[in-house]
């Protein structure tokens, strides 16, 4: 019951649902989804081109590139993996959210559309995050981005993709990054942290939810064919690392009442104690997802602190 958590008031009537792991439904889902953004539409600050690129499957990846259209020249850029579930597509949120990360960036954003987990488990949305930022160096001179100035942003379940894509490109040795600013990420698939047994009912993400999650999106891997035996694969679950050394600072948003909370927090340590630099901030009164939440002055004032922390990371004071 809403009477357990001390909610922020813009938090406190928000919808109390249970994701469930039928492939069915979750279409469903991401029909409605696709038709909330239908009247969405980016203001005459920005520039919206749409590329293809090719992913390792063979697939199309379309990628949004969103900048101010009175940015010339060579310019850093955000790679910005959406959340969702790594099973739902990208809300309305998302692009409102982008627009702002470009213009108050001074930056090019690159926003994938991912393959989905319904249709393509793990590693395919992964691949498809890492092509993404491949494609990004491989092309910056044409892009106009500068290769040294490359970030990675995700919330919730992009975070989860956010942060693998930076411990695949250290392990390779390629891709250069500056930063990892990881929203409410997603970092353990075993769902067994403090906050994941607490937050039971919490307003749009619950413990229920996290778990359907991660069935469907590891449904293919020997893990999940071994009823949890076989390590999770690499990348996939970014806290099941063994070295956090060597990897891009990062910036961390946790929310109070999120399941998600402590996974948070322990990749956060965990990098932290490897000897890379990271901020942490705590969302006070909410719940996983506050940016999605519009006009709440919640979201806002994180928001505020992270483009701060963005602004840093890519040299634009």
């Amino acid at each position: 019951m809403s009477e357990q958590y001390a909610l922020a008031p813009e938090f406190a009537s928000q919808p109390r649902l249970t994701i469930p792991s039928n492939r069915l439904v979750l279409r469903l889902f991401n029909l409605l989804l696709r038709l909330q953004r239908r009247g969405f539409s980016f203001g005459d600050r920005v520039a919206l081109r749409t590329h293809s690129i090719r992913g390792d499957a063979g697939n199309e990846i379309p990628v949004f590139e969103i900048a101010p259209t009175d940015l010339t020249g060579t310019a850093p850029a955000l790679v910005d993996y959406h959340g969702g579930g790594f099973f739902f597509s990208y809300a309305a949120g998302h692009l409102s959210t982008a627009e702002r990360y470009a213009l108050e960036g001074r930056c090019r954003v690159f926003f994938p559309d991912y393959r989905l987990s319904i249709g393509h488990p793990f590693p395919a949305p992964f691949d498809d995050c890492y092509a993404t930022l491949s494609w990004v160096h491989a092309q910056a001179a044409e892009l106009g981005v500068d290769p040294q100035r490359v970030a990675l942003l995700g919330d919730s379940a992009g975070g989860a993709l956010a942060a693998g894509v930076a411990q695949k490109a250290v392990d390779r040795g390629e891709n250069p990054i500056c930063a990892q600013i990881l929203i409410y990420p997603v970092t353990d698939h075993e769902t067994k942290t403090e906050s994941a047994r607490r937050f039971t009912d919490t307003p749009f993400w619950k413990t229920a939810s996290n778990l359907s999650m991660w069935k469907v999106y590891l449904r293919a891997s020997e893990h999940a064919k071994s009823g949890g035996q076989a390590p999770v694969p690499p990348y996939a679950a970014p806290l099941h690392r063994e070295s956090f050394a060597g990897l891009p600072p990062a910036w961390v948003e946790v929310a109070e009442f999120d399941p998600l909370r402590d996974e948070g927090r322990q990749y956060a340590e965990a990098v932290e104690a490897a000897g890379v630099p990271v901020a942490v901030r705590e969302a006070k009164g909410a719940i996983h997802g506050y940016d999605l939440v519009e006009e709440s002055p919640t979201a806002e004032a994180m928001f505020k602190e992270r483009m701060a922390a963005i602004q840093g990371f890519l040299g634009n004071p």
